[in-house]
């Protein structure tokens, strides 16, 4: 059970009743944990709007499914499972992720997984910086760390709260299609 209440929309400023619509961000946990200051949670999601505006979809799920992996982050990896397949992810590049196998991933998105990995853990090597900054631009450097710096604290958060799963059971760290489709058909 959560340390903080799961507020209803009946418990939250009805000012800021337009953040849990289906077209904002639907009913998921964390948010309504952060709804107990709905100021702090607005102002979040405008911080998060902006880094997101600076990676493709894509670049981000996969570096938030590497900072949920290296954290051991089960509700971050299991809520981003979901989300990442209407990214462009696929169940078998999660599941690589998942294993901590970057082999089957180009260039480009090997050295970004080992990055945020790296980052995650606070072991980042010049040797990887390197490589790194070989493929991205110095913006999108800042953008990839500061994307994990936020999800490895929403990692941390999320442990302290003890914040459970939507929809039951953990997807997994090597899930297949047909987990996937059941806990999130």
């Amino acid at each position: 059970m959560t340390r903080l209440e799961l507020l209803s929309n009946g418990e939250i400023p009805e000012q800021y009743h337009y953040l849990f619509t289906d077209d904002y961000l639907g009913d998921r946990h964390i948010f309504r944990v952060w709804a107990h200051n709905p100021e702090l949670l607005e102002a979040t999601l405008e911080y998060l709007e902006t880094l997101y505006e600076q990676l493709t979809p894509r670049t981000k799920e996969l570096v938030i499914l590497t900072v949920a992996r290296a954290r051991g982050a089960r509700y971050e990896w299991h809520q981003h499972v979901d989300i990442a397949r209407d990214k462009g992810v696929g169940t078998a590049e999660m599941r690589a992720i998942g294993g901590d196998d970057y082999s089957g991933f180009d260039d480009e998105e090997f050295v970004l997984l080992q990055y945020a990995g790296a980052v995650a853990t606070g072991e980042v090597t010049d040797q990887i910086h390197a490589a790194l900054a070989g493929a991205y631009s110095p913006g999108e450097i800042v953008a990839v760390g500061l994307l994990v710096d936020f999800y490895v604290g929403l990692c941390n958060y999320v442990a302290a709260v003890d914040l459970p799963f939507e929809g039951g059971e953990f997807v997994g760290w090597t899930p297949d299609d047909e987990t996937i489709d059941s806990l999130f058909a």
